[in-house]
């Protein structure tokens, strides 16, 4: 085969290239999009003055404004939850509910996943230390908890930002990709507490019961509704999502009833708004959005689908495979996502399934990513080997792909025969 056949792939994993070694630099993702459009432009052919153009193009574009609404509109929300001790309540009237304490160990992270946050996993850390002081749990039993149900929602919470991207990058509705991924939420569950129940196995029957939590009715009631109280911004996000309100609508209108209803300070606000954090959200957004026009643009998307084809790559083999290694080696969903969906949406006949694919194999590369903050920070906190704690994580990430494979493949079985 003539290397002018796969010149356009090897240009492309060359920008690939670029923007892995500019993460390994600790260079922000949101400069390395940037860059990197550049950078793929010039090596596709597409003058400066076209690329200038299309910068400012899709950064007014009201597709890329809305999806800028919609992830700053989550971090105001995040920082009124968390300002207003609302997050705070939440955990603690966990505690005061009557039920299994493997189930509170899990609920802990997974309550604290629910609002997304770089390393949030370490917030979630010294309560879960708490939680199974006493219990059979060596140090590395601990990381999992830890690190596995903090990331529950990834795949059924519509306030996760590299779920929000990849709607917007495939176009679909955020219920037409959510009916695909929410099974995933609960096979999350099941293995993650399958892992819970192993160190009780192990230990002798009575030694550690199941349910020690005895409260009163009283107490139980007043946990109950601290907990609806403190977790109504998160519900009635999802409420209106599956209703079919625009996303940027359903935050407005929670966002400001919970600033009404706590009489949130507006300056409060607008300190949230001009956080380095926040204004890093928008030029990722802008540098993702921009990547995928560029894409197009300059003619990338053709040439690489057709050298694809003329190689015989299995498109099922790129719509798996390439947003995995992107999620291992950057350790960031939004990263894998948001590099890998431009390119994986254009090769493949539009279909929630495969969304459903490329989706759930990004995240499982992040999951087992050596470079992945929250693995990294929990680790650090509980004071675990690193090789004894990555090791519980593969089996069921490696099940989650699998699962993936059988329901994508299900689907197309199902719709040839019917």
């Amino acid at each position: 085969m003539p290397v002018s056949s796969i010149w356009p792939i090897i240009k492309i994993l060359a920008v690939f290239l670029l923007m892995i070694l500019m993460l390994r630099k600790k260079i922000s993702l949101d400069i390395t999009l940037l860059v990197s459009t550049g950078v793929l432009g010039v090596i596709f052919g597409l003058g400066a003055i076209a690329l200038f153009k299309q910068y400012a193009y899709t950064l007014a574009d009201i597709s890329t404004l809305d999806l800028i609404a919609v992830l700053v509109l989550i971090m105001v929300l995040e920082s009124v939850m968390r300002r207003t001790g609302m997050l705070k309540a939440m955990t603690d009237s966990l505690a005061g509910l009557p039920w299994n304490n493997r189930l509170l160990t899990a609920a802990i992270p997974a309550i604290i996943g629910v609002l997304p946050s770089a390393g949030g996993a370490r917030f979630s850390a010294p309560l879960v230390g708490q939680a199974t002081e006493g219990r059979p749990y060596v140090v590395e039993d601990k990381v999992f908890i830890n690190y596995w149900f903090r990331h529950i929602w990834e795949f059924s919470l519509p306030l996760y930002p590299a779920l929000i991207i990849a709607i917007k990058i495939s176009g679909f509705t955020m219920s037409q990709i959510l009916v695909w991924l929410w099974p995933f939420s609960v096979l999350w569950a099941f293995l993650g507490y399958w892992h819970l129940w192993g160190p009780y196995q192990k230990v002798k029957q009575g030694a550690y019961p199941g349910n020690d939590r005895l409260h009163s009715g009283a107490a139980t009631g007043s946990s109950l509704r601290m907990l609806i109280a403190n977790t109504w911004p998160l519900w009635a996000t999802v409420i209106l999502v599956f209703c079919r309100v625009p996303m940027a609508i359903t935050l407005g209108i929670v966002v400001l009833s919970l600033i009404i209803q706590k009489r949130y300070a507006w300056r409060y606000v607008f300190k949230t708004l001009i956080e380095r954090l926040t204004l890093r959200i928008v030029f990722l957004i802008w540098g993702t959005m921009t990547f995928k026009d560029v894409l197009v643009l300059s003619g990338a998307v053709d040439q690489v689908s057709a050298a694809i084809s003329a190689m015989g790559i299995p498109v099922l083999a790129i719509v798996v495979i390439m947003p995995l290694l992107l999620g291992v080696m950057t350790g960031m969903v939004q990263a894998s996502i948001g590099i890998s969906f431009p390119l994986v949406m254009s090769i493949i006949h539009p279909s929630p399934v495969y969304v459903m694919l490329a989706y759930v194999s990004g995240t499982i590369g992040v999951m087992i990513s050596p470079v992945h903050l929250c693995l990294v920070l929990t680790i650090e906190y509980f004071k675990a080997d690193f090789a004894r704690s990555y090791k519980p994580l593969v089996l069921p990430c490696l099940f989650m792909v699998l699962m993936a494979l059988v329901v994508f493949k299900s689907q197309w079985w199902l719709s040839s025969i019917l």
